[in-house]
């Protein structure tokens, strides 16, 4: 089983974290060429045949391009309920779950990977498969993406304090699904995962300036059963903890 990280973009425009999880043969999917090469491979018994599983690092939150300018602090904030903070589509956000299942006013998204790219079209970023229906719960902190506008660019503010544009804090993912085990046409196994993700500033071994502080992952079927990975100090530290530089 194999766990190469991708991501569409970081900094100004923050869209999708993700995990591959492929069982069999070792190999990487990214979005718009964005790789770490940071893998974790282990071998499943069972049939040649692969099962492509996505287990989330959308770190999308608010993903799909909800940019942020370098531009200065002004002494006052916009608000979502102002209702002139928008998506890159130029619609503007509101307080409470939207259609796709972000609720950006409460730092929350309850949905499965097709939503989360704000597109309800059956695929995730075009990309079909068993996984799209997945369920995924993502939660961050308020330096990882605010819900207020501070810069008056008319987008959701991304860091702890000016020039926002890089998301930091942390985010975390909670992903589960069924998926084919042995090819036979029948959803036949079932997975959770979890994943706590902290931004470290330059250095971080995840895209530059972040890492993963904890996955849990339950796959009775391949064979994994509860904490994968955990490093540093019990919750998520504190960014001076953290940082690497």
């Amino acid at each position: 089983m194999t766990f190469p990280y991708s991501a569409t973009a970081l900094g100004v425009s923050l869209e999708a974290l993700n995990i591959n999880v492929k069982r069999g043969k070792e190999e990487s999917h990214t979005n718009a060429g964005w790789k770490t090469g940071r893998t974790f491979s282990r071998k499943v018994l069972g049939k040649e045949n692969q099962v492509k599983k996505f287990l989330g690092f959308i770190a999308i939150v608010a993903m799909i391009a909800l940019s942020s300018s370098a531009a200065s602090a002004a002494p006052t904030c916009a608000t979502i309920q102002g209702g002139t903070i928008t998506d890159t589509a130029g619609n503007p956000l509101s307080v409470g779950f939207d259609q796709y299942g972000y609720n950006y006013q409460a730092h929350l998204f309850v949905g499965t990977y097709d939503s989360s790219d704000r597109s309800l079209d059956g695929t995730y970023w075009g990309s079909t498969g068993d996984y799209v229906d997945d369920g995924l719960i993502m939660k961050w902190s308020d330096a990882w993406l605010a819900n207020r506008d501070c810069d008056l660019n008319g987008k959701l503010d991304r860091g702890s304090a000016a020039p926002y544009g890089t998301s930091q804090g942390w985010l975390t993912n909670q992903n589960e699904g069924d998926y084919d085990s042995d090819g036979d046409g029948t959803q036949d196994a079932h997975y959770t995962y979890f994943s706590k993700i902290v931004w470290v500033g330059p250095g971080g071994d995840l895209w530059g300036e972040y890492t993963i502080i904890q996955e849990v992952l339950n796959d009775p079927s391949a064979g994994f059963h509860g904490l994968q990975l955990k490093v540093g100090a019990p919750g998520f530290g504190l960014n001076d903890h953290w940082t690497t530089s």
